[in-house]
Formats: structure tokens, sequence, C-alpha cells
């Protein structure tokens, strides 16, 4: 694969000129490059074990460009994998400064690792958005080929609270993210069918990704229609049983507990409902596991959204099980060194 170091500088002045904050380029060990916004990471990139075959596939076929086969992990990360919302429950919230509150992510979850790390990894499909832009980022530059002028690294606010990948060449210059946990992550609207959300084209003078990605989406909504029609019938008129029904919906594709929430949360906040995330471990796992749920009140009663569950009820708020529920974690409950 062709590495050009001025195709990461370019891109690097493209996103100070686009995105606020501040932002740093993660490569995998061993380059050369050294500026202040650079970093290298510490583990060794490999491609999934469940994305090999894939890999190997669309390395030998010819009748799709790059762009395409891009967007063929894209959808394969999407539909196999869903986000290790347990990441969360870590983030340590620093005060010291009530003008600008921070959360403040660990170092040793998913970033930081060593080998029983990587090996637990390997039992089950939940990943973050570091792990992510790793292996997604290593398995798009096996396919790049020599006349590809192009690259996939990762991208990095500098907080560390959020990684992407960033893919930067001569035609064009993109960033891919599949898991902004800010919204209803791709990672959750593909397994819906719906379109993609998370693809910024930063730069393509002739659109040649745009088309690729234009064709991907053609045929698929940016909502359920199913949601659409809940919504005409019970929006503004009873919006719990709009929220009832839009979980009956949510229900029938068999959803994993951080997609069902972020679904909801998202339906729940555009009524103009404040809602509370409160946390709710995992009983009979290994390893300590928590999903978020939240609370909202609304005609003067207290509703629980239960994400492990998938249930709305009402609730006593100040009788949660207090051995269940956790309201205001903190970093640092217990060492987590698992995976």
């Amino acid at each position: 694969m062709m590495k050009d170091d001025k195709y990461i500088i370019e891109f690097y002045n493209e996103i100070k000129n686009k995105l606020d904050g501040e932002y740093k380029i993660i490569l995998e060990p061993g380059r050369k490059i050294k500026e202040d916004w650079i970093e290298y990471d510490k583990v060794k990139w490999e491609i999934e074990d469940s994305m090999i075959d894939l890999v190997q596939k669309l390395i030998k076929e010819n009748t799709l460009s790059l762009e395409e086969k891009i967007l063929k992990l894209y959808e394969f990360i999407c539909l196999n994998y869903i986000y290790d919302v347990n990441v969360l429950y870590f983030f340590k919230k620093d005060l010291s400064d009530p003008n600008n509150i921070k959360y403040i992510a660990v170092d040793w979850y998913g970033r930081i690792v060593g080998n029983q790390w990587i090996e637990n990894r390997k039992k089950h499909n939940r990943r973050i958005c570091y792990e992510f832009a790793r292996f997604y980022a290593k398995a798009i530059n096996e396919l790049i080929t020599p006349d590809d002028k192009v690259e996939a690294f990762m991208l990095g606010d500098r907080e560390n609270l959020h990684y992407v990948v960033g893919l930067s060449g001569e035609e064009y210059s993109v960033i891919l993210d599949l898991d902004d946990f800010n919204n209803i992550k791709d990672l959750t609207r593909l397994k819906l069918g719906l379109s993609i959300k998370g693809i910024r084209i930063l730069r393509d003078k002739d659109n040649k990704f745009k088309k690729v990605l234009d064709s991907f989406n053609k045929n698929r909504p940016e909502e359920l229609p199913e949601i659409v029609e809940a919504k005409d019938k019970f929006e503004g008129k009873d919006n719990i049983k709009y929220f009832r029904k839009v979980l009956e919906i949510l229900n029938s594709y068999n959803l994993d507990s951080q997609g069902f929430f972020e679904y909801m949360r998202a339906i729940i906040e555009s009524e103009g409902i404040e809602i509370e995330k409160i946390w709710k471990e995992v009983k009979g796992v290994e390893e300590k596991r928590y999903v978020r749920c939240l609370i909202f009140n609304f005609d003067s009663k207290d509703y629980l959204l239960d994400s492990l569950d998938k249930t709305l009820k009402v609730i006593d708020k100040e009788n949660l099980d207090i051995n269940t529920f956790v309201f205001r974690p903190e970093e640092n409950y217990y060492s987590y060194y698992g995976g």
C-alpha cells in the first residue's frame, strides 16, 4: 500500500478549518511523521477475525471500486457489531472548573490494552469507538493497492472521547464515523435498514465518494415507515402511546440495548421532554457490566425506559433498587481489566 505523508498533512489542515475543537491523528507504530498532532498507537493494528474472510474476498473482487469496498466493510461492521456502552460508565466527570466541566475517558478500556483484553474481546461483538476505528482503518488499508493514492488512519479528539476513521488521498478526504454516541449510530441505523448518516465528505472534487455513498443510500429511508406512521397517529395527542408504539416497533427488530436506548432517547427528546440518564447493572454475567437507561417525567408521572428489558413503565423514582440502578456512576467503582 502506498503511504504518502502529504495526504495526512492535508487532511489535518482540512479538519482544522472545518471542525470545531482540537484533534489528533493516530497512526500504526513505525511511521516517521513527527508533529504534535500525530500520536502513535500503542497496540498493533489487526483485522478482526470475523472480517478476515470478507477482506480477502474484497481484495480479489475486481468488479467493485475501492469506495464500494470501503462501504462493504462499513456495512459489515454495522450489521455484526454493537457499541460497548459499558465504557461510558467509567467516564470520569471533572468538576474542577465549574465553567468548563469535562468528561475524561479511561485509557485501559479498549485503547491501551494487553493480550488478555484482546483475547477476551474475541468472545463477543461489543466494541468501543477506538477499537472500531483501529480495525476498520487496518481493513481499508489492506484493500488499497499501489495505484490507489489514498490512506486510512484514525482521527480522535484531544480529550480521547471519540475516535473515527479518516480517509485522505489524491481525490477525496472523508470521515467515517459509524458510532457517533451523540446521535443514533449507523451501528443502529443500518441494522434497521436505514440510510448511512455517519460519513462526512470533506473534499471530493469529482464526487467520486459521494456517488458511491448516494448509491448505497438510494433505496434506504431516513426513518422507519412504521415510526413515521406512529408519529402521525399519536404525536401531540398521546405521547405515551406514541413512545410505546415506537418501543414495540424497535423490539420487532431485536436491537441491542444501546441501540434501543439511543433511538428511544431521540424520540423522547424530540418531544421536548427532559431525560435523566441512569445505569442498570447487567446481572448474571462474568464481569460487571452496565447499560444506559433513562427516566423522564410526563403528566406528573415518572417513567423508566429500561434498555435491558426494553420496557417503558411508571415508577416510584425514590424506591428504585439501589443494587441494580446507579444514578451518578464515577470512575473506579472497581478495577476493570477484563474485556
